[in-house]
């Protein structure tokens, strides 16, 4: 077997060589075909963003601003009837009546009219406190499942 590969090496004495040298050479080739297949697998440039998610399929807490009475009502999820408070009061009946943690998920709706001022200042006043906002537009009606007590 030892005479064989003797033989082939004398016979050609620049195949070894050869063969190694085209080794790398392959090599790089297929690293480069990988390489470009890789690419192609990616979404196209023109393919539009999908919006994201919201955090949560529901919030802990409603907070309905109602513009005709410059008020709040603010409702547990699991609850069906909520507490009408003044709007700057919103954060702390959360935290301390509610005894809703920071970092639970909120969502804000409306009822009538309401300046975009104050739905951001209690938006803030949330975002301050550590609660986090559901996501998604801001509903411009309510539902009607939460009523005042």
């Amino acid at each position: 077997m030892n005479s064989l590969r003797l033989a082939a090496a004398t016979a050609h004495p620049h195949a070894a060589s050869s063969l190694a040298a085209m080794n790398p050479a392959r090599s790089a080739l297929a690293s480069s075909i990988g390489f470009i297949f890789l690419a192609g697998c990616g979404p196209a440039a023109n393919t539009p963003v999908a919006a994201s998610p919201p955090i949560a399929a529901r919030p802990d807490v409603i907070v309905t601003l109602d513009g005709q009475r410059h008020a709040c009502v603010v409702a547990l999820y699991s609850e069906a009837q909520g507490s009408a408070i003044s709007c700057d009061e919103v954060v702390p009946f959360v935290r301390d009546e509610l005894r809703v943690p920071s970092g639970a998920i909120y969502d804000i709706r409306t009822i009538s009219d309401v300046d975009e001022a104050e739905i951001a200042k209690v938006e803030a006043s949330f975002k301050g406190a550590g609660y986090r906002f559901i996501g998604g537009p801001h509903a411009l009606s309510t539902t009607g499942s939460h009523k005042v007590q």
